[in-house]
């Protein structure tokens, strides 16, 4: 299959594709992940495209079509237009392919993380201006950002879907899951296989993620 992975950052989920026989395209606008992303191909024996740009203008940057177009954790809360997100995915799938997207689930993002309970801090629902807080932590280490700003915008569930309708994809699964696979919350409590969870009082009160499952006419 021809796999377009989109915001691929270092590459990691890029390079598992490739390795299970897919011929991938990396697409993200940071020169340093895509960097980092060629190395590890490299160190895993596998052939990877990679596109340096921003996933908005994904379509006019990356050559064909393709089988798949592929998306995960952490990307889209970065975006403020999710109609020309859309529109990029749709523009990338040849007829019958598959868009795939699995992320941390909206109602996650408007708890206060650092609560003792299942509080909401955040904005559920969008206001067309990104949330902003000062934070120089890493998870890609124990160092400290330069610039420690952070910008996301909220997308409810309901934007999402309805962007990838508007972009003339056809819905044909929604999943909403209990774990994650990072620590959003010092509650939350490991698996055993690299995820997290709530503890179980509060397990089946809140999604963590969602997956969406899309195909192009």
């Amino acid at each position: 299959m021809d796999v377009c992975h989109l915001q691929c950052h270092i590459g990691t989920d890029t390079v598992s594709l490739a390795r299970e026989g897919a011929r991938v395209t990396g697409v993200d606008f940071s020169h340093p992940a895509l960097v980092s992303a060629a190395v590890l191909a490299e160190r895993s024996g596998v052939d990877v495209t990679w596109v340096e740009s921003d996933v908005l203008d994904a379509r006019a940057a990356v050559t064909g079509d393709f089988d798949v177009v592929y998306t995960s954790i952490g990307t889209i809360c970065w975006l403020a237009d999710l109609d020309r997100w859309a529109a990029q995915v749709a523009a990338l799938l040849r007829p019958g392919g598959v868009f795939f997207i699995r992320d941390g689930h909206p109602a996650l993002y408007a708890l206060d993380e650092d609560a003792d309970e299942l509080v909401t801090r955040h904005r559920y629902f969008p206001d067309g201006t990104a949330q902003q807080w000062e934070d120089a932590t890493t998870y890609a280490g124990d160092g400290t950002v330069s610039q420690p700003r952070t910008y996301e915008w909220p997308h409810p569930l309901s934007e999402i879907v309805n962007a990838l309708l508007g972009a003339g994809l056809r819905l044909r699964r929604l999943d909403e899951g209990r774990t994650l696979p990072w620590r959003f919350s010092s509650r939350m409590e490991e698996t055993g296989d690299g995820s997290w969870t709530w503890p179980e009082r509060d397990r089946d009160r809140i999604p963590t993620t969602y997956t969406i499952v899309a195909t192009r006419d």
